[in-house]
């Protein structure tokens, strides 16, 4: 049997057509476990309906604390399938998709996931923006040569949630999603290198999932008041360690390969984080300072340099290039200093939500 799990926060009447997609697939062997994440109440309305109406099938489960990691977690933890599928509560899947990702898996015993492709389609599911699109590698280290490729295992497909297909005897040997990486942000590329580490990854030559691109007005009501800019640093230096301590378990830290792949990867993170703090009042100087570290690692990126320069526009003109209507900040976070981005990306992560600190 497959579980699928679909959590939900905030998708409103979307989430009915998710709903709608599983129980039209073509395999006939799933239950679905809806996980509630501290929804809104017109999300959890859609859910009570459809459980009520298919409650031999479908259930509903409750988790308090915030986060697609802890919401993907309980829903893997109340599965009684043999394999798990998630889905996101505003994506939609095709009706072969339960079945061709378990052929696949069955058919490759020795594979940790499926996938497949993907459609973007429009909000309104009315148009195919891009079809059959593939999931985005992780970008750091590909120019590794084939053999330091073999060793660290890092050239892994960064898999969008909706697409994974997976047996959940593999979660013996990786574990489940990382409660660090909250509420949401690498939490899946994550969970995606971890597997990738146990075995390869099997591929559908189709879409298997219509992915809604949300317009901006759905994702400030479907993320109002859950982000946070300094957590979402503190996850990124977390991930960035767990990779490093990685790279050293399978001793080729010091490889020079690696290491222009992990300063090619601080200047972009560096560059970017720069970026969204030129759209706060208070964040120009700390955005300057994260443009001249990231030049330091990659001279020759000129669209750094641009940013740079662009520090020194107006306010308005700043925010309407850089402001984050999602984030919850507008003025400098007081956790953030100087002595904060000191110890960014050094693959020395400590900080008050590691497991150590609780």
């Amino acid at each position: 049997m497959i579980s699928v799990v679909i959590p939900f926060f905030r998708a409103g009447v979307y989430l009915g057509d998710a709903i709608d997609s599983v129980l039209s697939q073509t395999e006939k062997e799933w239950e679905l476990i809806l996980v509630d994440n501290n929804a809104s109440d017109d999300t959890r309305q859609v859910a009570e309906k459809y459980a009520r109406n298919n409650s031999d099938r479908v259930r509903i489960v409750h988790e308090p604390q915030q986060g697609n990691a802890f919401a993907r977690n309980q829903g893997i933890m109340h599965a009684r399938g043999e394999f798990v599928a998630f889905l996101d509560d505003d994506d939609i899947m095709y009706p072969d998709r339960l079945h061709l990702q378990k052929t696949a898996l069955e058919k490759r015993p020795e594979a940790s996931l499926s996938y497949g492709l993907i459609d973007r389609v429009s909000q309104d599911n009315q148009k195919i923006l891009s079809p059959s699109a593939d999931s985005s590698p992780f970008m750091h280290f590909i120019r590794c040569s084939l053999p330091v490729q073999e060793c660290i295992r890092l050239d892994f497909p960064d898999i969008p949630p909706s697409a994974l297909f997976f047996s959940k005897k593999i979660l013996l040997k990786t574990g489940m999603f990382d409660v660090h990486l909250t509420p949401f942000f690498l939490e899946d590329t994550d969970f995606c290198m971890r597997l990738y580490q146990s075995g390869p990854f099997v591929q559908i030559e189709k879409p298997v999932i219509r992915f809604r691109m949300p317009s901006s007005d759905f994702l400030k009501k479907k993320r109002k008041k859950t982000l946070d800019r300094y957590r979402i640093i503190q996850n990124q230096d977390y991930f960035y360690s767990k990779v490093v301590n990685h790279i050293r378990h399978k001793k080729v830290f010091d490889n020079m390969e690696v290491q222009k792949s992990l300063s090619a990867w601080r200047a972009r993170w560096l560059k970017e984080i720069g970026m969204s703090f030129l759209g706060l009042k208070d964040g120009v100087l700390f955005a300057r300072s994260l443009f001249i570290r990231s030049l330091f690692e990659n001279p020759n990126d000129i669209s750094t340099l641009k940013h740079f320069f662009r520090s020194y526009q107006s306010y308005g003109k700043r925010f309407f290039k850089y402001g984050d209507t999602q984030l919850l900040d507008e003025k400098m976070p007081p956790e953030i200093t100087s002595s904060f981005f000191k110890n960014l990306f050094t693959g020395k992560h400590s900080c008050e939500f590691c497991p150590s600190s609780r």
